[in-house]
């Protein structure tokens, strides 16, 4: 957050402006969002967890379907060939 930023902030929230808080300071809140998929998409990640056997393996009834994505965004943010393999699909994807 920049000082204009909060210093503006200060005004419309009628507080004094303090000092920015520093990047790894900032706790975010979790952002909620919503992917639209073919059914055969939505089938495959619903099927994945039991798939792979991790209900079992971790002890649980079952495996949120969330896990899955939350997995593949710490796994593209992780591997830079996964990153660039993806980067390739959705050029591919994408193209006119």
């Amino acid at each position: 957050m920049t000082k204009d930023f909060s210093a503006r902030l200060a005004v419309v929230a009628n507080t004094p402006a303090g000092p920015a808080p520093k990047a790894d300071q900032v706790q975010a809140a979790p952002v909620k969002m919503t992917v639209e998929v073919d059914r055969a998409a939505y089938q495959f990640v619903r099927a994945f967890p039991e798939a792979m056997g991790l209900p079992d393996a971790l002890g649980l009834n079952r495996v949120p379907t969330v896990e899955v994505y939350r997995a593949l965004l710490q796994l593209l943010e992780e591997d830079q060939d996964l990153a660039e393999r993806v980067a390739e699909r959705m050029k591919a994807n994408l193209a006119p």
